[in-house]
């Protein structure tokens, strides 16, 4: 899963809805944009500040629970290192549980959802994964606490079975629920980010910037598609020539001499970013199509965390 790139909560934008990453930091045009919000698709509309830092709010939220948190990967790990829980009347000699509580994650999305304006394609969906991170919060702690005290000595693992069947299902529950609030999230800052690109000027590093994102997120649906189905690999191929054609465009453009190096409105460290995804996606690629299962679940971790690092560079970057 990606972050998502936080926006200006200054301009009037249309959100269409998305999927990986906080909402990008806001590029700035040369002119300013209309006082009407733009057309776009049915769907979410922004045209209010306060709706806007409450999509942030939600970008943050999100990212804060990615930074720490893939309940999928913490489930198959929970139970490959715990293979004898399923065996009855088996003696535990160890007990391993890989995930943190999420009592950070949750404020945050209490906060979020406490803001007024309602924003009903992320507040069902947010409401949700608020509830699946409720119920498995406490069973998180549980589990940590047997690990830390060791207690499946003296109990030779009761309790542990006791756990288990709660907390598999609860960790199943909130991947799926993080998977689908994720993909709402996505749809709508995609549709945002499609309807801010027509306001701005091609030329200006806020266009290029922000048309580099776009196209990046483009790859990322197709290579989430090819990694469900082999036969989508040919597709990413299209997306990657565009992503790469917007990047170099990206870098054609001269630095402001003026401009502090923390706001080179280059973005130069952007570029660098995405140059270095285009190189993941085609070791990926390459992967996909002579590797085993193991070096594409290596090269497809490594292609999310270059991802992710790119959307960090992005929001860390101005134009």
């Amino acid at each position: 899963m990606t972050a998502f790139r936080t926006h200006n909560a200054a301009r009037l934008v249309a959100v269409l809805a998305l999927p990986l990453t906080v909402v990008l930091a806001g590029c700035k045009p040369d002119a300013p944009a209309s006082s009407a919000a733009p057309t776009a698709a049915p769907g979410l509309v922004v045209p209010e500040k306060q709706q806007v830092e409450k999509l942030n709010a939600y970008v943050m939220a999100y990212n804060k629970l990615l930074q720490w948190h893939s309940f999928g990967k913490i489930l198959r790990d929970y139970q490959r290192a715990n293979p004898k829980i399923a065996k009855a009347g088996a003696p535990l000699d160890s007990y391993s549980f890989g995930g943190g509580d999420v009592d950070a994650a949750l404020r945050a999305f209490e906060k979020a959802m406490a803001m007024t304006q309602s924003l009903p394609e992320l507040d069902e969906p947010g409401k949700a994964l608020k509830a699946a991170l409720e119920t498995v919060n406490p069973l998180i702690k549980e589990a940590r606490t047997y690990e830390s005290t060791k207690e499946y000595l003296s109990d030779k693992g009761a309790k542990a079975r006791q756990m288990d069947g709660p907390l598999v299902a609860a960790l199943s529950a909130a991947n799926k629920a993080t998977v689908a609030f994720g993909t709402a999230l996505s749809a709508q800052t995609l549709k945002r980010d499609e309807a801010e690109l027509a306001t701005l000027k091609p030329g200006t590093v806020g266009f290029h910037k922000l048309k580099v994102s776009l196209e990046t997120r483009k790859l990322a649906t197709a290579v989430k598609a090819a990694l469900d189905d082999k036969q989508n690999v040919p597709a990413i191929d299209t997306a990657l020539q565009a992503v790469s054609a917007a990047n170099t465009e990206l870098g054609t453009l001269r630095k402001d001499p003026k401009a502090p190096p923390a706001w080179d409105p280059v973005c130069a460290m952007y570029k660098d970013k995405i140059d270095s995804l285009i190189g993941g996606t085609r070791t990926l690629v390459a992967a996909m199509k002579d590797g085993s299962g193991k070096s594409v679940g290596e090269a497809a971790s490594q292609w999310f965390d270059m991802r992710n690092s790119a959307v960090d560079a992005s929001n860390n970057c101005g134009g």
